[in-house]
Parts: C-alpha cells; sequence; structure tokens
C-alpha cells in the first residue's frame, strides 16, 4: 500500500476512530497504533519479510560499512508504522 491509497481509505472514515495494526497475515494478534515514523527504508529479505533501517542511525548503529550503509540508505523512504508494546 503506498501513503496515496492509505490517504484514500483514510478520508472515508470517522476522525476518531482507533487505528489498530495485524502483528501478521493470519490474525493472531492485534495492537493499537503507537505513531508512525517516515526516515526509514526496507530492504526486502524474500517476498513476505524485510529488514527496515532508520536513515539517522550511524553506520555503527546500522552494523554496515559506510559503502554498504550509503547503498541501504539511498533507497526510497518508507513509512513504518509501530503498534504499542
Amino acid at each position: 500500500m503506498t501513503v496515496k491509497e492509505l490517504k484514500e481509505l483514510l478520508q472515508t472514515l470517522p476522525d476518531n476512530m482507533e487505528v489498530i495494526l495485524q502483528s501478521d497475515a493470519e490474525g493472531n494478534s492485534y495492537s493499537p497504533l503507537s505513531g508512525g515514523y517516515d526516515a526509514a527504508v526496507y530492504v526486502p529479505l524474500t517476498m513476505l519479510h524485510g529488514d527496515v533501517h532508520f536513515t539517522d542511525w550511524t553506520t555503527e548503529e546500522a552494523g554496515m560499512d559506510s559503502q554498504k550503509w550509503n547503498a541501504v540508505i539511498s533507497k526510497p523512504r518508507v513509512l513504518v508504522l509501530a503498534p504499542i508494546g
């Protein structure tokens, strides 16, 4: 889903509706939305899973050398929505 698609969906909903995040595709658990962070990049590892790296990390925090880290943070930004707890 893109931000545009999310905006279109949200426009049809009441402002006071709480946002709940499903933890997996099978619906094994749910959590309220805590917040979002847009200074991140997503690196897919498989078709269904990947890693998120935050662009304000240092190379040491990312565990990469500067060449690899620069390649990662040059990827398009993503919006990460975080559940409570």
